[in-house]
Order: C-alpha cells, then sequence, then structure tokens
C-alpha cells in the first residue's frame, strides 16, 4: 500500500512540474469555439477526458460481468440450500423385494 502511494505522489509532483513548466497561453478552436487557455490546462483536460472515454467503454463489460457473478452467486446459494434441506430429510429404509417369476406360485 505505501508502494501505490509512493508512486502516486512521485506522479503528483511529475504533473506539478510539467504544469509549471508549460504555463503558455495557447488558443483551442473547435468548430464555432475558440478558447485561450495554458498549454498545461489543455492537456489535463484531454488526459481526464480520455479517461472518461476509456471508463464509458469498459463500463458495459464490467456491467454484464457483475450480473453475470450476482445470477451464479444466487445460483450457488440455492443449491446450497437444496443440498442442506437434502441432507435434513431423514432416510428411510425402503424394502424392495425381487419380483416372483412368472408361472410359480407360493405355496401357504
Amino acid at each position: 500500500m505505501r508502494i501505490f502511494f509512493a508512486v502516486a505522489l512521485l506522479l503528483a509532483l511529475l504533473v506539478t512540474v510539467f504544469a509549471v513548466q508549460n504555463n503558455q497561453a495557447i488558443t483551442i478552436s473547435f468548430l464555432l469555439w475558440s478558447i485561450q487557455g495554458s498549454l498545461a490546462l489543455v492537456l489535463m483536460i484531454t488526459l481526464v477526458l480520455g479517461i472518461a472515454i476509456g471508463l464509458l467503454l469498459m463500463a458495459p463489460g464490467s456491467i454484464r460481468n457483475r450480473l453475470q457473478v450476482g445470477g451464479l452467486q444466487r445460483a450457488a446459494r440455492s443449491t446450497e440450500v437444496k443440498a442442506e434441506s437434502a441432507e435434513a430429510v431423514p432416510s428411510q429404509a425402503i424394502d424392495i423385494q425381487a419380483p416372483e417369476p412368472p408361472g410359480q406360485e407360493l405355496d401357504t
């Protein structure tokens, strides 16, 4: 856990240095709009938008997997309940006798 914290801290430091060194004003044009901002801010916004698009593309598969896992867990629970109830029922001895061959009668 400390390693992840150290890596996150190092990345935050690198992003800060990047933002301080790239503070030139640039103009962004998109269709009819034109916006002026710092290069670092534009790159950070682009990064955040890229991450958001990636998460949106992964969401359907993730949701499908979670639903499938939930269904399998419910099926496993119902199977366990059925197995426990089958073990709780006392087994009754069934007296099975072989049938008499045809044509032979018992003398009594």
